[in-house]
């Protein structure tokens, strides 16, 4: 990418996060859908959405999944069973992973752009060599099984993601094909997610136990192989 494109991409991206972030405010101070999704408020949430005409309610929908996505502390969980109840299961689906695309896509932007400049303020640079060279190696592969669980699919992953080396086509499809899976089973479950959800949260709970506990010998056992040689 040339520099008349990055600054085309740079302005465009700033452009959209700027007006979505004016809404936002806007919304959130009128006591609207941005305050009623902060507040997990499901039933005005899903009202507003409802009440809107045609293209726009999926589009607000897409909004609101951007949001989310962006500011990594609110739940998915609470957006995917209402967009379930107002839009089917196919047509919530692609909302829901095109709003993720578009977000995840800004996010990776934002770590691009002021990611790198701030992990040199407080991270030693032979540290963030090692984690250079560690994404560029496998940091897809890292990143697809970290969104693949619910316990530890946070988008600030995004985020870190866009400050490594990683290559965003790269990252695109690790993230994209990562959290498909729990999109699609938390949309078909809907409200029944509420019901299922500690056996889930356990299942994952004792998987993620596992993985760890594997990362751990792994990595024990290589460390010695170290030593030995």
């Amino acid at each position: 990418m040339n520099s008349t494109h990055r600054r085309v991409l740079d302005i465009s991206i700033t452009v959209l996060l700027t007006g979505l972030i004016i809404w936002a405010f806007w919304s959130f101070f009128r006591g609207q859908i941005v305050f009623d999704l902060l507040s997990s408020d499901t039933e005005q949430f899903q009202q507003y959405i409802a009440n809107l005409d045609g293209i726009m309610s999926s589009i607000v929908y897409v909004c609101m999944v951007i949001l989310e996505v962006l500011i990594a502390f609110i739940p998915g969980w609470f957006l995917y069973p209402v967009g379930a109840a107002i839009f089917g299961f196919t047509k919530t689906v692609t909302l829901i992973l095109t709003g993720n695309l578009i977000a995840s896509s800004i996010c990776f932007w934002i770590g691009q752009r002021f990611g790198a400049p701030l992990l040199k303020k407080f991270i030693a640079q032979k540290y963030i060599d090692q984690f250079n060279d560690y994404m560029a190696r496998r940091g897809a592969w890292a990143l697809f099984f970290l969104k693949l669980n619910p316990i530890t699919s946070l988008d600030i992953w995004n985020y870190v993601a866009g400050a490594s080396p990683l290559k965003f086509w790269k990252f695109t499809i690790a993230n994209m094909s990562g959290i498909a899976p729990i999109v699609i089973i938390t949309v078909a479950l809907g409200d029944e997610g509420y019901r299922y959800a500690p056996q889930l949260l356990g299942v994952m709970v004792i998987v993620t136990l596992i993985y760890l506990v594997w990362s751990v010998v792994n990595l024990t056992h290589k460390i010695k192989n170290r030593k030995r040689r």
